[in-house]
């Protein structure tokens, strides 16, 4: 007399061990009562994945190159745009079977001073960044933009007791005596930087400066060339109109340099 199968698969599903005089939450049952329908192999191992999709190929020995070896081609990215633009599937699958270098067209790579570049260093996934400007000027941390109203400045020029302490960079001269705090911008710290003449007119010196982790003295200003940076940030400041500070004595009320302070000259 032949069996009904499924009967006995259904009665599988239905027998389940447990001990009635235990919570619902504590009872356990019999892996020998799971039915060979929901039955699972092991995983494999993450070596044998990585060997599959990166060391083996259909058809070719194990032996042969890896991923990591095989030879690079190069492709524009005007012509990967036209693969894109004519709707070439089969042609944009192919590529996926090749190590494809990606290559910009100098058409499509604007020069970084271009007008229409706006640069923000806002967002960013870097841990320290040193930007110095070319020239005299405050060009390194303006936006190159005729207008642009979500940049601010936060002023404080009360800070001559700040030492410059970046470990890794270049300044293309020595900072001893030479840094002086201005404020912030976002998330970047603002610094005026007073270099000799001569590491301006000729990049040679300045690219034979020592980096910022060789030793060198107190980066500060002395107290008379703080002085007179503040009362000179100070008077440019004045001359814009929605401003409120005011410059009493620009060279100050004494002759003495020494003998006033910047409060007696300006509220800045």
């Amino acid at each position: 007399m032949a069996e009904d199968a499924n009967s006995h698969e259904e009665d599988d599903l239905l027998t389940i061990t447990a001990n009635p005089d235990k919570d619902d939450d504590e009872r356990h049952f019999d892996l020998a009562d799971v039915p060979s329908v929901v039955e699972a192999d092991d995983p494999l191992p993450q070596s044998d994945i990585y060997e599959g999709l990166f060391l083996r190929q259909e058809g070719v020995d194990a032996s042969g190159p890896t991923w990591e070896q095989a030879k690079t081609t190069t492709l524009k990215l005007s012509a990967l745009a036209r693969t894109f633009e004519n709707n070439q599937a089969a042609a944009a699958i192919g590529l996926l079977h090749r190590k494809v270098k990606l290559s910009i067209d100098p058409d499509l790579s604007p020069r970084s001073d271009d007008n229409m570049l706006m640069w923000d260093g806002s967002k960013h996934f870097l841990d320290f960044m040193l930007v110095v400007a070319g020239s005299m000027g405050c060009h390194a941390f303006l936006p190159n933009t005729v207008a642009d109203h979500t940049f601010t400045i936060t002023l404080d020029l009360r800070q001559s007791y700040r030492q410059f302490r970046p470990k890794y960079g270049k300044l293309g001269f020595d900072p001893t005596g030479s840094m002086m705090s201005i404020g912030t911008s976002a998330s970047s710290e603002l610094w005026f930087g007073f270099c000799p003449n001569a590491n301006i007119e000729d990049l040679t010196v300045a690219n034979e400066a020592p980096l910022l982790s060789e030793k060198h003295g107190d980066t500060r200003l002395s107290a008379r060339h703080f002085r007179m940076a503040v009362m000179f940030l100070a008077y440019a400041l004045s001359k814009i109109a929605d401003l409120p500070i005011h410059v009493t004595h620009p060279y100050g009320p004494e002759d003495d340099i020494d003998a006033w302070r910047v409060a007696d000259a300006t509220n800045v």
